[in-house]
């Protein structure tokens, strides 16, 4: 009997330590917001991939969830059922429901105009008295902001990337700030060749924001995984191997 125990004890021990082995599981609650983001690009995009890769060298698995942006934030700060939620812009009265990462993302907002009109945008005193584009809802960073309210500039705002470049070629509007990365990714995504080689864009960014990933207060882990986040985050960006998920999204390889 001593023998069959033992035999019963020896054949449980490997299923015993592959569940001890088990990653435990993380769920992130996101938005779409291609191309750093997004449930049909591989790997969700550059940015998830990197918050899934840092959270395995912790021995965690990542699971995202997607939802409209305007029940994320609600979802993950009050129902209790994912570790995080990413990317956001730092804001003051979320303090009150989240933690925030170090900065995971910093977007570069420039200007697209057409190559033919030649025209200089490389700094805010530039574009007075120009046309901007715009999408509804958004801001584009305090100075500009007040620009547009003092009628230094004009802005016609619209509800999609795809239609401020369709008014950009058809001249309705001078310039279109956008995010580097989003207005590049647009282009390769939603216009012809021939319309896409016709656009361009400034080079030195006119505003730089930086995004985070966030942690509700009410989850007991959320301070831990924050510091182990922010650790291998801090080692990823000495090591270089933090740029490499934004050069392979430059490549096209997501």
């Amino acid at each position: 009997m001593r023998l069959i125990l033992v035999f019963v004890l020896w054949l449980a021990l490997p299923c015993s330590l592959a569940l001890a082995k088990q990653a435990r599981v993380l769920n992130i609650v996101v938005g779409e917001w291609p191309p750093f983001v997004s449930e049909q690009l591989k790997h969700h995009g550059p940015v998830a991939h990197l918050i899934s890769d840092l959270f395995k060298d912790a021995g965690y698995q990542v699971n995202y969830h997607f939802a409209p942006w305007g029940r994320v934030y609600s979802l993950a700060a009050s129902s209790q059922l994912y570790d995080a939620t990413a990317v956001w812009m730092y804001k003051p009265e979320r303090l009150r429901d989240f933690l925030f990462s170090a900065p995971v993302l910093q977007e570069q907002f420039v200007f697209f105009s057409l190559k033919s009109r030649q025209l200089q945008a490389e700094n805010l005193a530039q574009i007075v008295g120009m046309r901007l584009g715009g999408d509804i809802a958004y801001s584009y960073g305090p100075e500009l902001d007040k620009m547009v309210a003092d009628g230094q500039v004009s802005q016609q705002r619209v509800t999609s990337v795809k239609q401020n470049f369709s008014k950009l070629l058809r001249g309705r509007i001078d310039l279109y700030p956008q995010e580097m990365h989003i207005g590049l990714a647009e282009l390769r995504s939603e216009l012809d060749p021939a319309s896409a080689v016709l656009i361009t864009y400034s080079k030195a960014p006119f505003l730089r924001n930086d995004s985070f990933v966030m942690f509700p207060r009410n989850m007991p882990d959320s301070d831990k995984l924050r510091v182990q986040f922010n650790q291998l985050l801090e080692q990823a960006i000495a090591s270089g191997r933090y740029q490499e998920y934004f050069e392979r999204l430059e490549q096209g390889k997501y």
